[in-house]
């Protein structure tokens, strides 16, 4: 017995990604729709006839139509393949939900939501357990039903759960307990998980895909999707098929110079065109002076518009005012001011910290007014 099939999980369709500013938001949610396209031609490219989705297809129980909508209209543009979606944490399936409302618009004839734990036989001689959530947080397994799921001699049995594999470390977010051992006490050929964003190996025959179209800054290898060939009793052959658009990348720099933001720079340069669509956190720390963190900050401000979004955190650099710095005012009313900034910031207690910003702020604000009035 042969089957192939795409595996993937935690789509998250309508996520609202509200700490970015502008119309990022509107451009990452739209890439999550977007990636039902990539999976397609991945499955359809790979010999699938079918696509399992191990939950969280929504990113929460009531989302805008036009997300479903879109969504459904994306999944019945490939008739070739089989959609089998599964509730998980983020969209369970319980009355009033986003469930409700995507069967009541019409489903197409590709497309199955499995709603119940019950079998389903999905190709000839496959068999689907799928364990659907009806909750946000369970303490039982959901999957404990496919140990006494019934199946014809010979059929390939396949698990589609969303939930933290036991023992596996904090393998996600649902409060969802599913035990390791699943596919080999229910006979499985294979496990299809979501719940972990990363594409994960739990045993031969269980996988966490991880979603599509990564959504942090978590290095745990998500942006991919699983085809997976399995041929009689043996092994699955699992394949890892890259999906992202826009990659996020975490990084760490010590602040110590002008020169301190080189090696970031040229990352960003080798990137290329791809830089486009990367989402940068920085991490910054260091102690430098003044006028060498404004010209860092320039340099960052120059970087940013290369990227598709950069966050820098500057709570680990603090600067000080040496004496090319005040110098460096013009004003000698604005130079009074910075000495007696820079006096209480270097005393013991509360206000230095709240003098330190105001130090940087003020020199900020002179070198902008100077700026100025050099154009």
């Amino acid at each position: 017995m042969r089957f192939t099939f795409l595996h993937t999980a935690d789509w998250q369709i309508g996520k609202r990604f509200g700490s970015f500013p502008g119309d990022k938001p509107a451009v990452l949610r739209d890439q999550r729709l977007q990636a039902v396209d990539r999976l397609a031609s991945a499955a359809i490219a790979g010999g699938c006839s079918a696509v399992l989705v191990a939950g969280d297809v929504f990113d929460a129980e009531t989302i805008p139509e036009a997300q479903s909508e879109h969504l459904i209209a994306r999944l019945r543009a490939y008739p070739a393949l089989a959609w089998h979606l599964l509730p998980g944490n983020h969209d369970p399936a319980r009355a009033g939900g986003v469930w409700g409302a995507v069967v009541a618009g019409g489903l197409p004839a590709n497309v199955c939501i499995h709603l119940e734990a019950r079998a389903a036989e999905i190709a000839p001689g496959v068999v689907l357990l799928p364990a659907p959530l009806t909750a946000k947080r369970t303490e039982s397994d959901p999957t404990a039903w496919m140990d006494r799921a019934p199946s014809a001699a010979g059929a390939l049995r396949i698990g589609l759960a969303h939930g933290s594999v036991q023992g596996f470390g904090s393998a996600g977010e649902a409060n969802v307990p599913i035990d390791p051992a699943r596919a080999k006490s229910a006979g499985l050929a294979y496990l299809a998980l979501g719940d972990w964003h990363g594409t994960t190996r739990v045993s031969e025959r269980a996988w966490y895909s991880g979603t599509p179209e990564p959504d942090g800054f978590r290095d745990n290898d998500p942006g991919n999707a699983l085809i997976v060939r399995i041929d009689g009793a043996g092994a699955p052959k699992v394949e890892r098929v890259p999906t992202a658009h826009f990659t996020w990348l975490q990084r760490a720099q010590s602040l110590n110079g002008l020169n301190s933001l080189e090696p970031l720079e040229a990352e960003v340069a080798r990137l290329g065109s791809a830089a486009a669509r990367c989402l940068l956190a920085l991490e910054l720390a260091g102690t430098v002076p003044l006028t060498v963190l404004a010209r860092i900050e320039e340099r960052l401000g120059k970087l940013a518009p290369q990227l598709f979004h950069l966050a820098p955190d500057m709570r680990g650099v603090s600067a000080y005012a040496d004496a090319a710095d005040l110098e460096a005012l013009s004003s000698p009313v604005l130079a009074e001011i910075a000495q007696r900034l820079k006096a209480a910031s270097e005393r013991d207690g509360g206000d230095a910290a709240v003098a330190g910003r105001a130090l940087r702020r003020l020199f900020a604000l002179a070198r902008q007014a100077e700026a100025g009035a050099q154009a």
